[in-house]
């Protein structure tokens, strides 16, 4: 067989393979359904060396998720293509069999394993595999010597599914793609606002698709090691008495200069009522909190019993919006992101230290958050002008150990300003800062911020990646300053 056969035999079974992919995507994304495409993905993630996850992590940025979308349906493309080269027809029926069960059996295990019911996991695997398999029996068959009108015919319909395929896969790559930025909202002076809107919020999740919670049916567990477990509605949450909390909310991925931070009023519940009211068992470790897509993560108890730490049902004023972990996630101001779980369904006390998703994939922890100052206003690579006054400001964070002072220097380091600090909304909130600066002079200006936290203790210079424990560097900015025309 020469190479231009090979590839007439590849292309059918790569394009199955490829719409194959595309069909769970949509599965994944319209049903709600657990897929191969979840399971290997998650795989992946657990696979990669920790040092490459983490640089590629850095490299990719709100890009990494689509991509690793793109690169599974690469994968199935591939894999596809290369069972249509090696079924002979002799041995297609054995070869395809076997594929379909081995394929059956592993979705069935994938969609009941992330909580589907058996039914829907039972429809999911007869679904995909049928597309598969039916697909590639197909095309194995016709790539064997038959009429022109029927190959005519395969290749125009598997164009045709390709196009629409494509079309399909680059519309939803393009909403995950949105979905993973987060967008920088400013006021009028350039500042991040106090209270983050609602929509530029930064949203990030380990999903392709986030569940969508059937409130009729959600119900939040108090088990392990507890006398009085607990099953509770919504409505039973809600009614009692609600606590108000600004809290700042960063993701542990954000780089010093990142959109990945944002601060809104919580509402919710303290978590130390309904576990105290629970009455824990002694010994007593951490805290797990499960979640509607799998998800896991813990708290130690003693930081559970904090009568900050809230488990919300609102946010800014609104119920808690499907993307941010509707009906309930929780809050644990001054730790990072991951370990505020979205979607919490069960929540568990034990007598061991319980790793989450993350954690077992090399994260950190304890995930307490760095000192992290900002430059929101100028933007790098602003140009400036020679004796016209600028608004030099961001925003300093440090979680519960609040900022004591912020300092600028807008040459390069070499000397230093105290910013004003204007008062925080909360003991959890971050510090917005600003100076008045009239450069004097032409020429590239760089612009640098660091920040000290109520412990007195100075943000790391040194640039750290976010892999393990969270970014640390101080931002530093370049500008370009001309004259008046």
């Amino acid at each position: 067989m020469n190479s231009g056969q090979r590839l007439a035999r590849f292309a059918p079974g790569a394009v199955v393979g490829l719409l194959w992919g595309i069909f769970l995507l949509l599965l994944e994304s319209l049903v709600g359904a657990a897929t191969l495409l979840r399971a290997v993905l998650d795989a992946t993630t657990r696979i990669l060396p920790v040092g490459l996850f983490g640089w590629l992590l850095g490299r990719a940025e709100s890009a990494a998720k689509p991509l690793a979308v793109v690169g599974t349906l690469a994968m199935f493309t591939l894999v596809a293509g290369v069972l249509t080269l090696v079924l002979r027809e002799r041995a297609r029926t054995w070869l395809l069999g076997a594929l379909a069960l081995v394929l059956w059996s592993g979705t069935v295990w994938v969609a009941y394993k992330y909580g589907e019911a058996l039914t829907t996991a039972l429809f999911v695997a007869s679904s995909s595999t049928f597309f598969l398999v039916g697909g590639l029996w197909i095309v194995s068959a016709e790539a064997q010597p038959s009429s022109r009108t029927r190959r005519r015919l395969l290749r125009t319909f598997l164009g045709a599914g390709l196009v629409l395929g494509l079309a399909t896969a680059g519309r939803f790559l393009t909403g995950l793609w949105a979905r993973s930025r987060a967008p920088r909202a400013v006021d009028e002076r350039g500042l991040s606002p106090a209270i983050t809107p609602l929509a530029d919020f930064y949203v990030v999740s380990k999903n392709v698709a986030d569940p969508e919670v059937d409130l009729a049916r959600w119900r939040l567990r108090v088990i392990g090691r507890v006398r009085r477990p607990l099953e509770l509605e919504l409505a039973a949450l809600r009614a009692r008495p609600a606590v108000r909390m600004v809290s700042t909310l960063e993701c542990i991925s954000n780089d010093v200069w990142g959109p990945y931070i944002s601060t809104g009023e919580w509402i919710g519940l303290r978590l130390r009522d309904l576990l105290l009211e629970a009455e824990p068992v002694d010994p007593l470790v951490d805290v797990v909190l499960r979640a509607a897509d799998e998800y896991s993560d813990s708290i130690p108890f003693s930081v559970a019993l904090d009568p900050a730490v809230l488990l919300a049902y609102g946010l800014n004023g609104e119920s808690l919006p499907r993307e941010h972990g509707f009906p309930l996630r929780l809050v644990v101001p001054g730790i990072y992101g991951m370990k505020n779980v979205k979607w919490i369904t069960e929540i568990e006390l034990v007598d061991f230290d319980y790793l989450g998703y993350w954690q077992q994939r090399g994260w950190s922890d304890s995930a307490i958050v760095q000192i992290h100052s900002r430059i929101d206003t100028p933007r790098g690579g602003s140009v400036l002008t020679v004796g016209q006054e600028v608004l030099v400001g961001g925003i300093a964070f440090a979680g519960t150990r609040g900022i004591q002072r912020v300092e600028v220097s807008v040459d390069g380091g070499a000397t230093w300003r105290p910013a004003e600090l204007e008062s925080p909304l909360s003991p959890y909130s971050w510090v917005r800062w600003w100076i008045t600066w009239r450069p004097d002079q032409e020429g590239r200006a760089r612009l640098v911020v660091r920040a000290w936290d109520g412990d007195g203790r100075l943000q790391e210079e040194r640039e750290r990646p976010p892999l393990p424990d969270g970014a640390t560097g101080w931002h530093r900015i370049t500008v370009d300053v001309r004259a008046r025309t």
